[in-house]
């Protein structure tokens, strides 16, 4: 498998389809059913399904939001609503209606649903397998599969758990693609640690060279650094709850949160920038600014615009389907041997970029490069 991008779909998913069909930006979609109504699902064109996966978003199964409840086999549909302790009886026919729904609309791959579980519990995998693995198994036949999986971060970072892991997913011999994806808990937008930067390095690798294809979901900008690890694909998605990944947003809400400011992906740092410190970089260090701004149609007219945009509109988002395109594009022409230390001058040109600012133009705790070190620490390590 080539490395490889795809859209983490969320809120607003016309923009990552029209992004991928229009601008030929990534591979293909992860499609989410917590944003997407099964409706809208079924009236993609059948190309883009084609080189997309579903992912069946189980990981909060008794989910009340509204789209999930579009899909009848979505766990709180069932019988009146999810319990672990009733569930086993509908788990057949649960896989039986998503493997057909998956089948019917003509996706590259079946997915197997995870339930996101917290904690490691000493039956961790026997609950997986009660929940949703056996049940796929027996009904999926021979048909090639692909295992998701929900973990935490602290399971990645133990050892013991990293083989225990990569045990159990090479348990399935129809399985041939694992879709991961790590709850990461941090105070800032972008991962700080280097020390769990260098495992998932580790995992991701070992999981590659068994011979499967991996998809790590939910990746922020650390998803660049993945690719060091092998051929495997890594997403790239629009709001951060698509490049962050937490159950919360399966969780009712009430009332309404304050947007965030809008930021700009300047592929030259490594990192998402508020745009009015982007414009402030633009105007007081234009040298720097020609080595962060990897321009595109769609970040021009933005600049260009007397008002700053809005976190809820395309073009700051398109900008950045772009340009991890092209990041991606150029990380495939590196081969898998030389790319920790390609990416290890990358991320040695953002911090001199960095260190190149004035010392007056202070950017806000997010837009800093704090998390440069550790990663430029974890390829090293790794």
């Amino acid at each position: 498998m080539p490395l490889g991008l795809l859209h983490q779909v969320g809120h607003n998913s016309n923009w990552n389809v029209e992004s991928f069909e229009k601008e030929g930006c990534g591979d293909g979609l992860i499609l989410s059913p917590l944003h997407q109504a099964m409706a809208t699902v079924v009236r993609l064109d059948a190309k883009t399904r084609a080189a997309s996966i579903f992912d069946p978003q189980f990981y909060l199964p008794s989910s009340r939001k509204p789209k999930l409840q579009t899909y009848p086999f979505f766990p709180e549909q069932v019988d009146g609503g999810f319990q672990t302790s009733t569930f086993a009886p509908h788990a057949a026919a649960v896989a039986k209606d998503c493997i057909a729904f998956q089948v019917a609309q003509g996706f590259r791959k079946v997915v197997i649903p995870t339930r996101f579980l917290n904690q490691p519990f000493p039956d961790y995998f026997d609950q997986h397998n009660a929940f949703t693995v056996d049940a796929f198994m027996e009904h999926a036949g021979d048909r090639p599969l692909c295992l998701s999986l929900a973990v935490t971060a602290p399971m990645i970072q133990h050892a013991a758990w990293r083989q225990s892991l990569l045990n159990w997913i090479t348990s399935f011999p129809t399985v041939d693609e694992v879709y991961l994806m790590y709850e990461h808990v941090r105070d800032y937008k972008q991962v700080q640690d280097g020390e769990f930067v260098r495992d998932c390095l580790r995992f991701f690798a070992d999981v590659v060279n068994t011979g499967l294809a991996l998809t790590v979901g939910y990746t922020n900008t650390e998803g660049l650094l993945y690719p060091a690890a092998g051929d495997l694909n890594v997403t790239m998605g629009s709001f951060e709850n698509t490049r962050i990944f937490s159950v919360d947003k399966f969780v009712e809400s009430e009332g309404e949160r304050r947007g965030p400011k809008a930021r700009i992906y300047l592929a030259g740092l490594m990192n998402w920038v508020q745009f009015e410190d982007a414009k402030r970089i633009r105007q007081l260090a234009p040298r720097v600014w020609q080595r962060a701004y990897m321009p595109t149609q769609w970040a021009e007219d933005a600049l260009a615009q007397p008002v700053e945009p809005t976190f809820n509109q395309p073009a700051l988002y398109k900008h950045y389907f772009q340009n991890m395109n092209h990041q991606i594009k150029v990380l495939r022409r590196v081969p898998v041997a030389d790319r920790r230390n390609y990416l290890l001058e990358r991320v040695g040109e953002a911090l001199a970029a960095y260190r190149d600012l004035p010392a007056g133009l202070e950017l806000e705790k997010h837009g800093r490069a704090t998390h440069l070190h550790g990663w430029s620490a974890a390829l090293k390590a790794f």
